[in-house]
C-alpha cells in the first residue's frame, strides 16, 4: 500500500549515528531497550516514539549525554516496533540506519524505522530439503481452487509460522490486494499443529499478499508464485498468487493436434455499445488459427466468420481475440480452432468435429452491458492539476506571505524564518509555502488546455482545508475560500448537517462558473474525494474534541478511548484513530460492519455528491465525476452504497480510484469505473527509464497483457495511464535518476538524499517523449501531470508540487521555464491519438518483441482497421520489418510521426482542438511481400496509419 503525502508537521531526514544496548529483562518477553541519537545542535527536549510507547514523547524523554548524543532505556516487548526521534517537540527524524525490510510508511509521505526486539528478530534458517517439504506439506493442505457461480474462484491460503520465526505466534492475518492490505480484516484460523489457514472468493488473475505475525511482521509465502512477485518498494516483494485456470504444466503440444482438455471460452464482454470482446483460450502453441462464426440469435441464415488473432500468451495458455460487432440484442457463436490439417469447433455444448453440428449447439449472449463505464472516458486525455500551484488569476485572494511565483524553489524566500536548513527540517519552510493558484487562474488556463489537445481535468482536492494540498478537508460543503473570494464562508449563517440549509459562498459559485465554461471548451472535469479521513479541524472532530461522548458527531469517527478529561492525544486524553496512526492529524471515519462506514458520516458523503454533482438539482453544471484519495483505508460496503448514489445522479459520471496495486475487487461494475493505473507507470518506468536494470521486450509484452487483460475491457480503456503525480517524482526526472524502484529513493529529504534534481538532458527529455508516444497509442486513458508537457522535472513530494512554468515566464532560476519543443511534441502525440479512433478504443495485440535488438511493436484495431506502433527503445537507428495483417496487404500506410509527415491545424469553435492532418510532402508505403519495411531511429517511435484513415 502507498501512502504519499506531505506531513502537515514536516517529516525530514538527518544522518544520524545510531546503537542500541539491549539487556534481557527478567520479566518474560520484555527486554530493556537503550535507543541513542545524534540530535541537532538545537535539540532542548529529545524523545523517542513509537509503537512501544503509543506514540507518546513523554513516554519516551530522551537524556543528554553531551556531544549532541542522547539515549533513553525503556521496556520494550518482543518483536518488531516502529519508531522515530522527536526534537523540539516539532522536528520528526527517522533512522536511515534502521534495518529497510523492517520500515514502514507513516501515513504522511515518511518512513517509521524500525526494529526487531528479542527473538523476533531471528529467523529459522531451513536447508533446501527441509524448505521443499514445507512446500510440500503447504501444497496438500492448500488443494485446488473452486470455480464458483459467480465466476470467482474460491482459493485456499496457507501458513505456517512456526517454520520459518521463532517468536511465540499469536496471531496470523492475511494482507493484500484483496483486502486493501490491512492487517487486520482477514484473520486466519489456527486449524492446530502451527497451521493457519483461510478460504477466500478471488476473482481471477493476481493477487498481492504478504502474512501479518502478530500484528507487526509482514512476511512472505514460501508457496508465493515467483514468476508473479513485485517488489513492496521497502526492498521486498510481495508474495503473489495467480488465480484462474494455469496451463504451465501442461504436456507439450503435438503437431496437427489440438489438445481438447485446454480448449475453453475465455471471455465475452460488452466493452461498448454494439461491440463484444469475444476470447478463446487454447494451450499454447497447440493452434495456428481460430476464427469466430457469429450471428443474430433469432437467424440462422446469417452467419458471418472472423479470423481472431492471437491477443495474449501467458500461464501456458494463447488466448485469440476479435471485436465482435451486432446491432442486435443477442447474438449466436462458435469456435473455429485450426492446427495444421486438423479443425475443431467449441460450441456451448462442447468439442465437434463438424461445423453445422456446432452452430446448433451455439453459445448464446446478450449484447448488453454487463455494467457500464462511460464511454466518453475511453475517449479522454486526461490532465491532473495541482490547484494551488497551477495558476495565480487572482492575487487578491492570495493568503499571506504567498510567495513570488517565479521565486527559486531551493532557496529562502522572503517572509521564511530560519536558514537554508530550515528548508525541510526545523522551521520546515517548504511545508508551508503557498503560490496563491485559484480558480480564476484555472479558467485562464483553458484556452491553453484546449491548444494542448486534453479533453478531461482531475482537480487535486478543492475543499476547504487548512494547508496547500487540502486533504485535510475542514468542510466538504464549501470550496476553499483562497481559492476564490477570502473569508466568503465566515459570511455564510443558519448551515446545518441539513443539505437544506446548505447556501452557496461566492467561491462556491464561482468553482460552478468554472465548470460550466469548462463544458462549453469540451472539458470533463472531475475531482478528488477524500472521503477516508478529514483534517483535525473539520467541524464535526472539532465538536467531538470539545463535547466528547456528548456530541452530537460522537458517532462519525473512530474513537479508541473517551479519556478521562486530559489532553486529546495525550494518556488520559481522547484517543483516535487516523489516516497514518492512532491519534493522528488526519481523524478516519469510523468503520461499520455492514455499511462500511458509519451510517451519519456516509449520509454526510452522498449528500455532499449530491451538492458537487447536481448544484441545485442541475446534473449539467456538476463535475463530471470523482478521483477518490486511498479509498482501500475504506470498506468495500461503502463504495458500493456509494457507487449507488453516483450512478443514481448521473449513469454517465466516472469513478476512478487511487489504487496502487492490482484492483480487480474493486473494477467489476459494483464499485469503481478505473483507477490510477500505477502498475502501467511501473511497467513504463522498468522499460522506458531503466537502464542497468530495464526489463526485455517480452517481459513489457507480458506485463502489458496483464494490465490489459486482468480487467474487464471496458474497465481497462478507462483506466487513468499516468507516468507520475503528486504523489511520486516527476517522470522527465526519472530518466536522470534511472534504476530506482518506482516512487523510492526519490525524496531529497529523507528516503532519497543522493537522488539528482538536476534537469534532464536533451537525450533523457528524447526517451522520455518516446514514452509518451507510447502512452498516446497504448489501451487506457492518458494522464498528464501539470507541467510535464512544459519539460518541469523535480523530486517526490514537496518538489514535485512547484509553481507550473507557463510560456513567457521568467523564472529566478535560469534552469527552469517553460519547454515549446517538449509541449510541440506532446502536443503532436495528443493529435495522435484524438485522430484515431482505433488509439482510444480498439483491440490491442502485441506483434514484435526483440530482446536483441530492444524492439517493441503493437496492433491498435477497430472496424475502421489497424494501427502499427514500433517502438525502437534501444541508442542505435534500425530498419525494422513489420508483418502486416493479410487484410492490409493492399493499403498504403503513412508514418504519422516521421519528419514532414503531418502538420496540425485548429478550428475556430470554442470547443476545438488541434487536429491531426496530413503534409503535402507526406510519404506512404504499401506492404511488399505482407511487411513494411521501416526504418526507426534511436529511442523514437513509428505510428503507422491507413492513409484513407488520414482524411
Amino acid at each position: 500500500m502507498h501512502l504519499g503525502r506531505d506531513q502537515v508537521r514536516c517529516v525530514v531526514f538527518l544522518a544520524v549515528l545510531f546503537s542500541i544496548a539491549s539487556l534481557a529483562s527478567a520479566a518474560q518477553n520484555v527486554v530493556q531497550h537503550t535507543f541513542r541519537f545524534v540530535a541537532p545542535h538545537d535539540a532542548q527536549v529529545v524523545s523517542v516514539i513509537g509503537s512501544f510507547n503509543n506514540w507518546d514523547p513523554d513516554a519516551g524523554v530522551m537524556i543528554d549525554e553531551g556531544q549532541d548524543i542522547w539515549s533513553v532505556t525503556l521496556p520494550v516487548s518482543e518483536g518488531v516496533h516502529h519508531y522515530k526521534f522527536v526534537v523540539n517537540n516539532t522536528k520528526y527524524f527517522e533512522d536511515p540506519t534502521a534495518d529497510a525490510k523492517l520500515t514502514e510508511g507513516d501515513g504522511h509521505g515518511g518512513r517509521n524505522s524500525g526494529i526487531a526486539i528479542g527473538i523476533a528478530a531471528e529467523k529459522v534458517q531451513l536447508s533446501d530439503s527441509q524448505f521443499e517439504n514445507v512446500l510440500g506439506e503447504v501444497s496438500a493442505l492448500t488443494g485446488k481452487d473452486i470455480l464458483l457461480p459467480d465466476g470467482k474462484y474460491l482459493h485456499k491460503f496457507v501458513y505456517i509460522p512456526s517454520k520459518f520465526i521463532k517468536e511465540k505466534i499469536n496471531t496470523v492475518v492475511l494482507a493484500g490486494s484483496m483486502n486493501g492490505w490491512s492487517k487486520d480484516k482477514t484473520p486466519m484460523q489456527d486449524i492446530g499443529n502451527g497451521v493457519y489457514q483461510i478460504e477466500l472468493p478471488l476473482e481471477k488473475g493476481v493477487h498481492f499478499y504478504k502474512f501479518v505475525v502478530n500484528n507487526n511482521r509482514w512476511m512472505n509465502d514460501p508457496a508465493s508464485d515467483k514468476e508473479f512477485e513485485m517488489s513492496d518498494g521497502n526492498t521486498g516483494v510481495n508474495s503473489a498468487v495467480f488465480i484462474g485456470p494455469d496451463g504451465r504444466k501442461l504436456s507439450k503440444p503435438k503437431p496437427n493436434h489440438i489438445n481438447t482438455a485446454a480448449v475453453a471460452i475465455d471471455g465475452f464482454s460488452i466493452f461498448r455499445s454494439n461491440h463484444a470482446l469475444i476470447r478463446i483460450r487454447v494451450q499454447a502453441k497447440d493452434a495456428t488459427a481460430a476464427n469466430l462464426y457469429y450471428a443474430p440469435a433469432q437467424f440462422n441464415d446469417v452467419w458471418q466468420s472472423l479470423p481472431m488473432n492471437l491477443s495474449e500468451s501467458a500461464m501456458g495458455f494463447d488466448v485469440y481475440s476479435v471485436d465482435a460487432d451486432s446491432a442486435s440484442d443477442e447474438i449466436q457463436f462458435i469456435f473455429e480452432i485450426i492446427d495444421g490439417n486438423q479443425s475443431i469447433y467449441l460450441s456451448n455444448s462442447g468439442i465437434h468435429q463438424s461445423l453445422v453440428k456446432a452452430k446448433a449447439a451455439a453459445f448464446k449472449r446478450s449484447m448488453a452491458f454487463d455494467f457500464f463505464v462511460p464511454e466518453w472516458t475511453h475517449k479522454a486525455i486526461w490532465y491532473q492539476i495541482f490547484p494551488e500551484r497551477f495558476r495565480n488569476g487572482d492575487p487578491s485572494n492570495d493568503p499571506k506571505l504567498t510567495k513570488r511565483w517565479t521565486s527559486e524553489w531551493f532557496s529562502m524566500l522572503p517572509g521564511e524564518k530560519g536558514t537554508m536548513d530550515d528548508f525541510y527540517t526545523g522551521v520546515g519552510n517548504v511545508w508551508w509555502r503557498k503560490y496563491g493558484g485559484d480558480i480564476q487562474g484555472l479558467r485562464e488556463a483553458l484556452p491553453y488546455l484546449r491548444k494542448l489537445g486534453v479533453n478531461a481535468i482531475y482537480l487535486n482536492p478543492v475543499f476547504e482545508a487548512e494547508s496547500m494540498h487540502k486533504y485535510d478537508a475542514t468542510d466538504y460543503r464549501h470550496i476553499d475560500d483562497n481559492f476564490g473570494v477570502k473569508g466568503d464562508i465566515e459570511k455564510l449563517k443558519g448551515e446545518s448537517l441539513e443539505p437544506s440549509t446548505w447556501q452557496w459562498s461566492e467561491t462556491d459559485k464561482m468553482f460552478l462558473e468554472f465548470i460550466d465554461e469548462a463544458h462549453k471548451q469540451g472539458f470533463k472535469v472531475i475531482i478528488d474525494g477524500v472521503f477516508n479521513h478529514v483534517g483535525p479541524k473539520h467541524f464535526a472532530f472539532q465538536d467531538v474534541l470539545k463535547n466528547g461522548k456528548d456530541s452530537i458527531y460522537a458517532e462519525w469517527f473512530d474513537i479508541t478511548d473517551w479519556g478521562t478529561g486530559g489532553e486529546p492525544g495525550k494518556p488520559g486524553g481522547l484517543q483516535w484513530n487516523g489516516w497514518g496512526g492512532k491519534n493522528s492529524g488526519l481523524p478516519a471515519w469510523k468503520k461499520d460492519p455492514v455499511l462500511g462506514l458509519a451510517d451519519a458520516p456516509s449520509q454526510h458523503i452522498f449528500d455532499i455528491t449530491r451538492r458537487w454533482m447536481a448544484p441545485n438539482g442541475d446534473v449539467s453544471r456538476g463535475i463530471d465525476g470523482w478521483r477518490l484519495d486511498a479509498p482501500n483505508d475504506v470498506p468495500h460496503a461503502f463504495w458500493k452504497r456509494w457507487r449507488k448514489v453516483v450512478k443514481d445522479i448521473n449513469p454517465d459520471a466516472y469513478i476512478s480510484g487511487e489504487i496502487w496495486h492490482w484492483a480487480q475487487d474493486y473494477l467489476q461494475g459494483d464499485e469503481f469505473d478505473a483507477v490510477m493505473n500505477y502498475l502501467f507507470a511501473q511497467a513504463a518506468q522498468d522499460f522506458f527509464v531503466d537502464v542497468e536494470t530495464q526489463i526485455k521486450p517480452t517481459e513489457l509484452a507480458t506485463r502489458l497483457n496483464r494490465i490489459i487483460y486482468n480487467y474487464p475491457l471496458q474497465v481497462s480503456l478507462a483506466q487513468q495511464n499516468l507516468f507520475d503525480s503528486h504523489d511520486t517524482d516527476r517522470f522527465s526526472s526519472m530518466f536522470v535518476n534511472p534504476d530506482i524502484s518506482y516512487d523510492g529513493a526519490n525524496r531529497l529529504q529523507d528516503n532519497g538524499p543522493d537522488y539528482n534534481p538536476r534537469k534532464p538532458s536533451a537525450l533523457e527529455y528524447k526517451r522520455m517523449i518516446q514514452a509518451f508516444a507510447f502512452q498516446m497509442t497504448f489501451v487506457g486513458a492518458p494522464m498528464i501531470y501539470y507541467g510535464n508537457e512544459a519539460g518541469m522535472y523535480s523530486p517526490d513530494d514537496p518538489s514535485n508540487r512547484q509553481p507550473m512554468t507557463w510560456p513567457g515566464m521568467k523564472f529566478d532560476d535560469p534552469e527552469v521555464g517553460f519547454n515549446p519543443e517538449i509541449f510541440a511534441s506532446t502536443q503532436k502525440l495528443i493529435a495522435v491519438r484524438r485522430k484515431l479512433p482505433a488509439l482510444q478504443t480498439g483491440l490491442y495485440r502485441q506483434l514484435i518483441a526483440d530482446d536483441d535488438r530492444n524492439i517493441f511493436s503493437f496492433i491498435r484495431e477497430n472496424e475502421q482497421g489497424r494501427v502499427y506502433i514500433l517502438i525502437n527503445r534501444s541508442n542505435t537507428d534500425y530498419t525494422i520489418e513489420v508483418p502486416v495483417d493479410l487484410r492490409d496487404a493492399n493499403i498504403n500506410f503513412v508514418n504519422v510521426l516521421g519528419q514532414n509527415q503531418t502538420t496540425l491545424t485548429t478550428g475556430n469553435t470554442p470547443d476545438a482542438r488541434p487536429e491531426l492532418a496530413l503534409t503535402k510532402a507526406a510519404k506512404s508505403q504499401k506492404p511488399t511481400n505482407g511487411s513494411l519495411i521501416i526504418s526507426v531511429p534511436a529511442y523514437e517511435t513509428a505510428v503507422l496509419v491507413d492513409i484513407n484513415n488520414m482524411k
